[in-house]
């Protein structure tokens, strides 16, 4: 055992009595944080049924555990012998439930979001929002914990995203095991983009939540296929469907998931994150990241989906928070400005006394020695939300452009 493994494994001990077993993955500090406020959040029972981060109590396994070290009963579907790695990389953190279909960068990890909702206290029925819903993370993952939640962003393909998201955990599964079946046709309906809008179509994927699984594994293909031109869009097509109906099919057979009580996902097409149509007082909880522009052309990444979509991508640019402007010091002063507009909605619709958690990172080099974190905490401070926490996490994926991110905890003043 190594001299950072050693420290991890006594400072698990302090934390945590000997009742508690953590899950093998979490070895770094920022987890070991996050495992102990849920555990401080949370009776015993319900940290049975929704621990993010432990393993068991007094030797009970934790739902968390049980239902990603679940192994299903079909075969893994034919072709592509590489599936299943990619279904088992992550199990505990980002590969479970829907989450793992298309492979959005800067997505939450999902194990993160329901260890802030245990956190923060939302119970199931009530209603968590994200103004910059991304993917859907938040918002599939407060389903699965039976948390009504409502998503928003200004991108129509990121509301496509969580739609298929959500949808996809109310799939069938013979009608799953019936799409792989009509590949061909599948690939050539979208290649004509035609719609979803007749009855021979709605014979064709038989239900709504096939029809956007099969959509976005056609739109995951064809960008990666652009990208790389490794295989024909058809055989990539192929291969990206297989993955997604094996995936969805894996979280339809898993017992552990309550799938008779989901949560409701609404996803707004009328608010943005500087606009909310909601009411004051309307949340229980709210969890979002405002976008990395500085580190993530969303809108020059997601070109080929958007412009599939039918959308105008310069002009999506226009709106979309981090984007507007000509020059870097335009777009930086805007970028201030808006979030100043976004910490002040979210403070107006959070009901009092109840949390808003922020997660954001900072490039220096790209917003001239500016900490971004330190302008959201101002800003929401000056809108009524009192910090209360902060916990630094490393980011691996963007290290080339970001080493930190700070999740960032407040609480509506009453």
């Amino acid at each position: 055992m190594n001299e950072e493994n050693i420290f991890t494994y006594n400072l698990t001990y302090k934390l945590f009595d000997n009742d508690i077993e953590l899950l093998p993955t979490v070895t770094e500090l920022f987890e070991l944080e996050l495992a102990f406020l849920e555990y401080s959040s949370l009776q015993t029972k319900d940290l049975i049924n929704r621990a993010a981060y432990i393993k068991s109590i007094k030797g009970n396994s934790t739902i968390h555990f049980k239902a990603n070290t679940f192994k299903p009963s079909f075969e893994i579907l034919s072709r592509s012998s590489k599936i299943k790695s990619y279904f088992e990389n992550g199990a505990f953190s980002t590969g479970y439930a829907t989450h793992s279909l298309f492979p959005y960068r800067g997505k939450f990890h999902p194990q993160l979001i329901k260890c802030l909702l245990n956190i923060i206290g939302v119970k199931k029925g009530e209603l968590v929002l994200d103004p910059m819903c991304g993917s859907g993370t938040t918002n599939v993952e407060a389903a699965l914990l039976g948390i009504d939640s409502i998503a928003v962003d200004i991108s129509p393909f990121c509301r496509l995203m969580t739609k298929t998201k959500y949808e996809s955990l109310k799939a069938k599964n013979a009608e799953l095991q019936q799409l792989i079946k009509k590949e061909d046709k599948l690939f050539n309906f979208f290649s004509a983009k035609k719609k979803y809008d007749s009855k021979k179509n709605i014979q064709l994927f038989e239900s709504e939540p096939n029809y956007y699984l099969t959509l976005l594994a056609f739109l995951d293909s064809m960008g990666y296929f652009n990208r790389t031109k490794s295989s024909s869009h058809k055989e990539l097509f192929s291969r990206v469907l297989e993955r997604y109906i094996y995936t969805v099919l894996n979280y339809l057979e898993n017992p552990f998931y309550d799938k008779e009580n989901l949560g409701n996902v609404i996803i707004s097409k009328d608010s943005t994150a500087m606009d909310l149509k909601f009411e004051e007082n309307t949340f229980d909880g709210i969890i979002t990241s405002p976008p990395y522009s500085f580190a993530i052309d969303y809108a020059s990444n997601d070109k080929d989906q958007l412009e599939y979509l039918g959308l105008d991508v310069e002009k999506l640019k226009e709106k979309m928070i981090g984007l507007r402007g000509k020059n870097k010091t335009e777009r930086l002063e805007n970028y201030f400005e808006d979030m100043r507009t976004v910490c002040f909605e979210i403070a107006r619709v959070l009901k009092p006394a109840k949390y808003a958690v922020i997660i954001i990172g900072s490039n220096t080099n790209q917003t001239g020695g500016i900490r971004l974190e330190d302008k959201i905490i101002n800003f929401c401070e000056g809108a009524n939300l009192k910090l209360v926490k902060s916990i630094v996490k490393p980011i691996k994926g963007l290290r080339n452009t970001m080493k930190d991110e700070y999740v960032l905890f407040f609480k509506k003043i009453v």
